[in-house]
């Protein structure tokens, strides 16, 4: 985990984990986040940066996320900016069923 502090406060976050060592030796990103008041600085760009560069010196291939593109941030546009690529698409479909 790492957490980015803004005059004292938490206001980003990085989660990351080994899910996908074994199979692609590749890092896992399951969880980003930047507080609303704190974006448009530049912080999660520097959290993912800071996180490739990470990744390999350990030797890894990449570092892996998801993301949800209907998401209300402009999450996918960061990932694109910072030179990821999309390798897999998933239409995932819900129904809501009323309770009984």
């Amino acid at each position: 985990m790492t957490l980015l502090e803004l005059d004292g406060r938490v206001v980003g976050f990085l989660e990351s984990n080994d899910q996908f060592i074994e199979d692609e030796n590749c890092n896992y990103v399951p969880r980003l986040g930047v507080l609303e008041e704190a974006r448009g600085r530049g912080l999660a760009r520097l959290l993912l940066r800071d996180a490739f560069a990470a990744d390999a010196a350990a030797g890894r291939a990449g570092t892996i996320l998801h993301v949800d593109t209907n998401n209300p941030t402009p999450a996918l546009g960061l990932y694109l900016s910072v030179g990821m690529k999309s390798v897999l698409i998933i239409d995932v479909w819900r129904r809501t069923l009323p309770a009984i």
